[in-house]
């Protein structure tokens, strides 16, 4: 009787585990048994003996004692999935083609991210130092694209005049300026009583990393007022010094500044921008972080992964089915120049006299670093006003006709990647080892994202590594030259490759 109720047990058990197995779709691995299914719905039903030998959890970290790193540098990465070994990134950006188990590593960690599992940090900043915390409130609007109205790219484009207007109104509001070096304690005290009120200066320029030339992060209000002399634009104001002028690249860097102050303070929802939702296809890249050291207790060097950004470049109006098209795709043809043309600016000399009433002899009448023919038939602003010049957008909206390479000279152009968020690596790790990709060596076993990450079977450039200038980036200090940044890159990966050789040869 013992042995009949034990067999009946087994076979219960036997039973259990295989309806559990059919009945969870958990266990359903793209082709797993296809070659043992008797029917299409087997496909991918894991056997009783594999679910028993699958490993969903992570390989945990070994606790690493400060003492035994001999050596260590941190890196930046950028991971761009235009690249084909990090298509598996990437794919598949339509999740109705494929198995509910494909889906791409920024799905998987959406998913925890929206369930307030995953805290994410530090939005549109690419150092990755996890300083700020996205608030829960803020976790529904973290997958959105913000998208400028017409009204509020007119607005970015009278900018120095908005921002102006502003500033009047507060100082007619409160009957002092709340921005000069001395303000009683009085007046301090009415600006932290009204809540209505809202600072404008110092701004923290939260897209810094896309500046080239701005010394700090904080744009002060001695800084608009240097832009927006009538002297011309200068540094800061200096009451009894020499002005000192703004680069023409300068002048875009701080033009652009402004436009984000005003656009982050003072744009209205609806009004001046609307929010698309964040497609799968609208990710450009990754950016990683993460810690090259020695142990040398095993006498190896280890690399380990810190953290992980989404990268997206902001959408425009009128863009939402051709988001990955190339921004730089109007062409600019000069119109004939009527007689002589002293000045090579594109504008005849007599137009310039009697129409335009420029200089025939000066390119750049008013000194704003762009000639007197492009501000007139290329940008259409005024020639004779160094405060007017093309903006940003402007200058993104035209290809370089010039095939040379750019010049410390050219006038820069912001970059329009952002990171959405941080995501501290450790915390990520487990739903990214839920996550399968694709392996084009074997589709009937996939690899999960975190064994990707780890074993950095991806490609990616190196855009920052920690040093002593207050870990500054590759192209702060190679500026407008790509191919010497990418040189640059491929030494700090060739040093950290190296150190490991070196400590085995003598």
């Amino acid at each position: 009787m013992k042995v009949f109720n034990k067999i009946f047990l087994y076979i219960f058990i036997l039973i259990g585990i295989n309806l559990h197995s059919q009945s969870n779709s958990n266990y359903k691995k793209g082709v797993s048994n296809i070659l043992n299914a008797q029917n299409p719905n087997d496909i991918g039903i894991r056997s009783a003996s594999q679910i028993q030998e699958d490993k969903d959890d992570p390989l945990e970290y070994g606790y690493v004692n400060d003492k035994d790193i001999l050596w260590s540098t941190t890196v930046w990465e950028i991971i761009d999935l235009d690249q084909r070994v990090n298509y598996p990134l990437l794919y598949p950006i339509d999740t109705n083609v494929v198995g509910k188990e494909r889906r791409p590593m920024l799905w998987w960690l959406r998913q925890e991210i929206e369930k307030f599992n995953i805290p994410v940090y530090d939005p549109g900043f690419d150092e990755g130092e996890f300083l700020e915390k996205v608030p829960n409130d803020d976790i529904e609007n973290i997958f959105q694209i913000k998208i400028n109205t017409d009204k509020g790219d007119q607005r970015l484009e009278d900018v120095v005049y908005e921002l102006e207007e502003q500033i009047t109104s507060q100082v007619e509001k409160y009957g002092f300026n709340p921005y000069e070096e001395e303000i009683s304690a009085q007046q301090k005290q009415v600006l932290d009583s009204d809540t209505t009120f809202v600072k404008m200066f110092p701004y923290e320029i939260k897209d810094y990393s896309s500046y080239k030339l701005l010394s700090s992060r904080d744009f002060s209000y001695e800084q608009f007022l240097g832009f927006t002399s009538p002297d011309g634009a200068v540094r800061f104001m200096q009451p009894d010094g020499i002005a000192d002028l703004l680069s023409p690249e300068e002048v875009v860097e701080y033009n652009a500044a402004l436009e984000e102050l005003l656009s982050e303070l003072f744009f209205e929802e609806n009004d001046d921008f609307y929010y698309k939702n964040l497609e799968l296809e609208d990710l450009k890249q990754w950016l990683i972080k993460g810690i090259w050291y020695f142990d040398k207790k095993y006498s190896e060097l280890i690399y380990r992964p810190i953290g992980l950004a989404p990268v997206t470049k902001p959408l425009q109006k009128n863009d939402d089915d051709d988001f990955l098209g190339d921004p730089f795709d109007n062409t600019y043809e000069p119109p004939p120049v009527n007689g002589p043309d002293s000045d090579g600016d594109g504008i005849g000399d007599q137009d310039e006299i009697d129409g335009f009433e420029t200089d025939p002899q000066v390119a750049d009448s008013d000194g704003d670093g762009f000639n007197d023919g492009d501000e007139i038939n290329k940008f259409f602003t005024d020639p004779l006003n160094s405060n007017e010049f093309p903006s940003e957008s402007d200058l993104a909206a035209f290809d370089n006709p010039d095939p040379e390479p750019q010049t410390d000279t050219a006038a820069p152009v912001i970059s329009k990647l952002r990171p959405i968020f941080w995501v501290y690596y450790p915390h990520a790790r487990e739903i990214l080892k839920k996550g399968q990709a694709f392996n084009n060596r074997n589709t009937s076993k996939y690899v999960s994202f975190d064994d990707i990450i780890n074993s950095r079977r991806f490609g990616s450039v190196i855009y920052k590594e920690e040093n002593v200038y207050e870990n500054r980036k590759i192209d702060n200090y190679i500026k407008n030259n790509s191919f010497m940044r990418l040189l640059e890159s491929e030494r700090i990966k060739e040093k950290i490759r190296n150190f490991e050789h070196d400590m085995w040869s003598w």
